[in-house]
């Protein structure tokens, strides 16, 4: 389970709430830290969650995502209009070759093409998939003191190489 702790600052319809979060100390300990955009700074993050707690505007709380919810929507994002990209380009090479043309512009064509029609499905089928699945949900309103003893652990892990 990834969590996170944000302060949520705006709320929407259908029990969703903008959340913004600070880097956490999980990504100094987190082995692609150097390779993910995320670890080149120490910015707040504004996160779209489900909020099932109906937290207000102002409210500290504990976020969380399953890591089969976070790798299947960042394979649904990255993977599969790669693989739509690729397949478009093999079929436009294919294409041009048969035609008897130079086989570059149909297979550039083609992975533009199949890579833009990806994109378009990918946003239709987010459309019809229920959100609560994918995006994180706010599953504890926390108080000050749960807020500063998050902390300190946030320290001692990071004192014992956590």
């Amino acid at each position: 389970m990834i969590e996170e702790i944000g302060t949520i600052v705006e709320l929407r319809p259908d029990s969703v709430a903008m959340v913004q979060c600070r880097k956490s100390s999980a990504c100094k300990g987190c082995a692609s830290a150097n390779l993910c955009s995320l670890g080149r700074d120490d910015g707040d993050r504004t996160v779209e969650v489900h909020n099932p707690l109906q937290a207000q505007v102002g409210e500290r709380v504990r976020i969380a995502t399953t890591s089969k919810a976070f790798y299947q929507s960042s394979f649904l994002v990255y993977i599969v209009p790669l693989i739509g990209l690729v397949v478009g380009a093999l079929i436009g090479q294919s294409a041009g070759r048969w035609i008897g043309i130079d086989p570059n512009i149909p297979s550039a064509l083609g992975g533009f093409l199949s890579l833009a029609a990806t994109l378009l499905a990918i946003r239709s089928l987010n459309r019809r998939l229920p959100k609560e699945r994918y995006m994180p949900t706010a599953v504890e309103v926390l108080s000050a003191a749960d807020e500063a003893e998050e902390e300190a652990l946030g320290a001692e892990k990071l004192n014992h190489g956590y």
